[in-house]
Formats: structure tokens, sequence, C-alpha cells
């Protein structure tokens, strides 16, 4: 399974996660920032742009990065509605 499919697997699988999080992704209003999700954070780095990274503990105690995604803002929009929409989670109308 690739980054994104585990991230869509992890962080989507609610209503309520879905709508946070596209909320995030879509507004215009935000420029910049991070959301944090179970495993994943989505750092917002413009209103085009942003980066995905899998953040969790190791056995050290030190924080782990994985390898950070790029994606732009209509890809991930798109990426989020499919996996829902397959889900069976009802779309929100966010413009974009």
């Amino acid at each position: 399974m690739d980054i994104i499919e585990h991230f869509l697997k992890v962080e989507l699988q609610n209503q309520e996660s879905y709508t946070e999080m596209l909320q995030f992704v879509a507004s215009l209003y935000i420029r910049s920032g991070e959301f944090e999700g179970e495993e994943y954070v989505i750092r917002k780095l413009d209103h085009i742009n942003f980066i995905l990274v899998r953040e969790r503990n190791g056995l050290d105690g030190e924080r782990e990065i994985s390898q950070p995604v790029v994606m732009s803002r209509q890809a991930l929009i798109s990426k989020i509605n499919k996996h829902v929409l397959n889900q069976g989670i009802a779309l929100i109308n966010v413009c974009v």
C-alpha cells in the first residue's frame, strides 16, 4: 500500500474527519498551517501546495517522520473525495 492510500485509509474513516480535513485543505482563507490527524500531518505551504507526512514516536521515543509526499490542492481534494465516495461517506460541497 502506498503512502497516499494508507493516509486516506487511516485518516478518513467518518464524516466528521472528512469534513474537518476538506475544510482545511479547500479553504483559501487558511494560507499556511498544519492539520494533525491520527497518524499524518498535512502541511499547507500556501493555498496550492501541501506536504503529507506520517509522524509517529519510535521505540526510542524519538519522533519518526516518513518520506514526505508533495501534492497540489486540486489533486489532494480529488483523492480525498474519491476515497470517501467509495467508503459511502457523503460528499460536501466546497469551493475548489
